[in-house]
């Protein structure tokens, strides 16, 4: 016999036993039977507020150990990071921009100027710390991908900035290195620069102080963003961005990460280096 008309048999069979019953004994059991029944919906109600209320607790921990975690991000790593660079930035920039207040001196006095105090040794330090400064940036970025994948973009940034100072910093260093005073035993040695020398440190200079300051500003930008991302929900705030006067100057928006990235992949020198080289790559695995 099909267990559907088995079941069925024992349905009708049990239906009739109960209308067979006396109606005191019928209405007992209804009655016992809608006590269980409200007994067992009200447990299982009971069961999911629990489960409810657990979920609840479990998310707001979740969240309030996230929020633990960005604050000391942000306490820990964003804030000596961006002053790290801040220093290193504004010290390379006052060797660069002392050296040609030096060389200004001597263009008008001539040989009754002091010796420059630049020296190449501490030229190479500086710069040594700032780019060291620089990648703990990128570094940061890469450690904490998972916090907002939009931090790529400050690696990104990041790459070609120190891309274009490195190129003129070898051009600015170039010219100096046969021009800054040099302390030999015997003394201090000074080959004295050309009025056309001059001028062209100080075209080179200010190449590579506007540079320095792109770098200075993208880590202003992401400091104000690492503000926004991981502790303005705690406070309700966000920081005010950057408004250059100068509407060439890129500001990074993680809001624009997606057009911003495109910029640097394309229009930077750094972004067709990088494609370029990775077209090679392609190419010689091809072959």
């Amino acid at each position: 016999m099909p267990w559907r008309v088995l079941g069925r048999t024992m349905l009708n069979a049990v239906a009739q036993y109960f209308a067979s019953l006396p109606p005191d004994i019928r209405a007992a059991i209804i009655g016992s039977l809608t006590t269980v029944i409200a007994g067992a919906f009200g447990l299982l109600i009971l069961i999911w507020r629990l489960r409810r209320e657990a979920q609840i607790a479990i998310d707001e921990n979740k969240q309030s150990e996230a929020m633990k975690l960005k604050l000391k991000v942000y306490e820990t790593e964003v804030l000596p990071t961006t002053e790290l660079l801040i220093d290193a930035e504004v010290a390379l920039a006052g060797y660069v921009r002392r050296f040609v207040s030096d060389l200004n001196v001597f263009g008008m006095l001539g040989a009754n100027s002091p010796t420059p105090a630049a020296r190449i040794p501490t030229l190479i330090e500086l710069k040594a710390k700032f780019d060291r400064a620089a990648v703990a940036i990128v570094t940061f970025t890469e450690r904490w991908f998972v916090i907002d994948p939009r931090f790529e973009i400050f690696r990104i940034a990041m790459n070609a900035g120190l891309h274009d100072v490195r190129e003129d910093h070898a051009a600015y260093f170039d010219m100096v290195m046969r021009l800054t005073p040099v302390d030999l035993p015997n003394g201090v040695h000074w080959d004295r620069p050309s009025a056309e020398q001059v001028q062209a440190i100080v075209a080179a200079s200010d190449k590579l102080l506007d540079r320095l300051g792109t770098i200075t500003a993208y880590a202003s930008d992401f400091q104000a963003e690492m503000q926004n991302v991981l502790i303005g929900p705690l406070f309700g705030h966000t920081v005010p961005q950057r408004q250059p006067i100068d509407p060439k100057h890129v500001v990074i928006r993680l809001e624009n990460d997606a057009l911003l990235m495109r910029h640097f992949q394309e229009d930077t020198a750094w972004g067709r280096l990088t494609k370029q080289t990775e077209q090679n790559v392609r190419d010689a695995l091809h072959q």
